[in-house]
């Protein structure tokens, strides 16, 4: 009976916040249909405009905010107006798609009509590819074609297509072909790529016999060039980084020895106020150390013996009674 009735009193509170999480998404909707219908209107008028690029811009913006089979025929009809067949071709499907999933029987009856009347208008691609290499890609207009469609007619809109064929280590190859004329079917094959210069000097290389190298020679360490690079930052870090580690040790020097005699005397407000400068002297010797350590990194790197000659490692230490730096490696 209890449970009940707690039941009872949290049932309201429950119903409210369906209602409340509900609100935002019903909202969105709502304003999705609101921006269809307005790009909609404009998208028609301007197809009786004639002004059929415009207009097919504001039908498919009205399509992406609410997909209806409305809208997906109008937006058919545009493309087929401009002569994008076979992108009208597409969205006469997706309209008949839609329809039938949301039961415009009307709608989905126009769709199909229109869908089985421009086949014959439909212009369509084959891309052949007799030697394929391996990780090689094919891409029409930058879209990827993927292998399961080479060799096949794909309905493609009329006008110039950009076909490329790469893969790595080989040269990039590209055509364009001219697709136009209803019902026609144009076929491009793309010939067997031809490798990259240094892949094909590799290749050629005698067995046992390290091939030339086109890297750029570099300077032996004994030539004054290996030297030529400026490490005032790396000194300087260093030095600022030292200096700022000293002073924040004798700070925490100082103050330690405040603390003890605070101590010694009983004084807890003089040691209260020991303890800020105290840390403040860690921090700089943190902060010393830090510099140091990069500074000294930086100039290892730069000779190039941070892997070849050993490993340095420096890290500050603080206590109590004082701090420091500490340094120790491998040679």
């Amino acid at each position: 009976m209890t449970c009940k009735t707690a039941w009872n009193r949290s049932a309201p509170w429950l119903f409210a916040l369906t209602l409340t999480l509900g609100a935002p998404s019903a909202r969105a909707q709502t304003e999705d249909k609101v921006a269809a219908r307005v790009l909609f209107e404009e998208g028609k008028k301007l197809v009786k405009e004639g002004r059929y690029t415009e207009a097919c811009a504001k039908l498919e913006g009205a399509a992406k905010a609410y997909n209806s089979a409305g809208i997906l025929l109008n937006l058919a009809d545009c493309y087929e107006k401009s002569g994008r067949t076979a992108s009208a071709w597409t969205q006469f499907g997706e309209a008949a798609a839609v329809a039938k999933r949301t039961g415009r029987s009307v709608e989905g009856a126009e769709a199909a009509r229109r869908l089985e009347q421009i086949q014959s208008k439909l212009t369509s691609l084959v891309v052949r590819v007799p030697t394929s290499v391996p990780d090689m890609a094919v891409v029409r207009d930058g879209i990827d074609v993927p292998q399961a469609a080479w060799g096949t007619a794909i309905p493609v809109d009329p006008g110039p297509h950009e076909i490329r064929a790469q893969a790595p280590g080989f040269e990039v190859w590209a055509q364009t072909v001219d697709v136009n004329g209803p019902g026609r079917t144009v076929s491009v094959e793309v010939p067997q790529l031809s490798r990259t210069p240094a892949v094909a000097g590799l290749a050629a290389a005698e067995p046992g016999k390290p091939p030339p190298s086109s890297a750029p020679r570099v300077p032996d360490e004994a030539s004054p060039a290996s030297h030529s690079r400026s490490t005032v930052l790396e000194w300087t870090l260093i030095g600022a980084g030292g200096a700022v580690g000293i002073a924040g040790m004798t700070l925490m020097l100082v103050e330690a020895s405040r603390a003890n005699s605070a101590r010694e005397n009983d004084d807890s407000a003089a040691y209260e106020s020991t303890k800020t400068p105290y840390w403040i002297g860690v921090g700089g010797v943190i902060a010393g150390g830090a510099a140091v350590v990069t500074g000294i990194v930086l100039l290892a790197a730069g000779h190039g013996q941070s892997s070849s000659t050993g490993t340095i490692r420096v890290s500050p230490w603080a206590a109590a009674t004082g701090g420091g730096l500490q340094a120790g490696g491998m040679f």
